[in-house]
């Protein structure tokens, strides 16, 4: 059969040598692998974050909607005072 019995023990060497360096290629790429997927959240924490960020949103929106229906009482109350200003220094 084979003429070299040495042959077929070289060939199993390079074998076994490409086969731990295919299972440490294979290590690294399930550590990467973990890594990265450690750094994206989930679908569910995501909706979360963004439901929470919507709530926000619309609370700052009445607000100010708020705040703008305050300003014409405002402006009365500064056309008031300047009228009583008027008023008392015209009397003096």
């Amino acid at each position: 059969m084979n003429a070299n019995p040495y042959k077929d023990g070289e060939r199993l060497t390079k074998v076994e040598t490409r086969l731990e360096n295919i299972e440490v290629a294979v290590t690294r790429m399930e550590e990467k692998l973990d890594k990265w997927h450690g750094n994206y959240i989930s679908r569910t924490e995501l909706n979360e974050m963004l439901r929470a960020r919507d709530e926000r949103l619309e609370r700052i929106e009445k607000e100010r909607l708020l705040n703008k229906q305050l300003y014409p009482g405002w402006i009365n109350l500064l056309i008031a005072f300047a009228a009583l200003l008027v008023a008392w220094f015209h009397n003096k």
